[in-house]
């Protein structure tokens, strides 16, 4: 509900700010005309930034909200993912170690084990790569 509307609560409130019903009660004609925008047409959309990490400049809309680019964030996607899989892959060894030298299973339940490996390679795998994701944003240093 707008303050244009006529109905009982507006006039309420209009009287409130000091205004009466009839009158826009301090809206600039700026403020009275606005309606919705068209998302990439404005002025924004042609300023040349550069991108925090490589220095390229690029026009604002082809960067994200910490202005990388997409190649940028490409290449600190590709090695995050490196490094989450090396991560997943030691903390599985790790665990695989301890189960085989610690708990030394027998034979039957070796399925319950390689399954519980193989979920920590997973999920140690995907959890190091967020936060190596999250560390090179967060670092905002070039990617070399």
């Amino acid at each position: 509900m707008s303050f244009r509307d006529g109905d009982a609560g507006s006039d309420a409130g209009l009287s409130a700010l000091g205004g009466d019903a009839g009158s826009d009660a301090g809206l600039s004609a700026r403020d009275a005309d606005v309606g919705p925008t068209d998302a990439g047409s404005g002025p924004a959309d042609t300023l040349d930034l550069a991108c925090t990490s490589c220095g390229c400049a690029k026009r604002a809309s082809e960067l994200d909200r910490l202005l990388w680019c997409e190649g940028c964030l490409a290449r600190a996607r590709e090695r995050a993912k490196r490094a989450g899989w090396g991560a997943g892959v030691v903390l599985a060894g790790a665990l695989a170690l301890w189960i085989y030298l610690v708990q030394q299973p027998s034979r039957l339940v070796i399925g319950g084990w390689a399954g519980a490996v193989a979920a920590t390679l997973w999920l140690g795998a995907k959890a190091a790569r967020e936060l190596c994701f999250g560390l090179l944003r967060l670092r905002g240093r070039p990617l070399s």
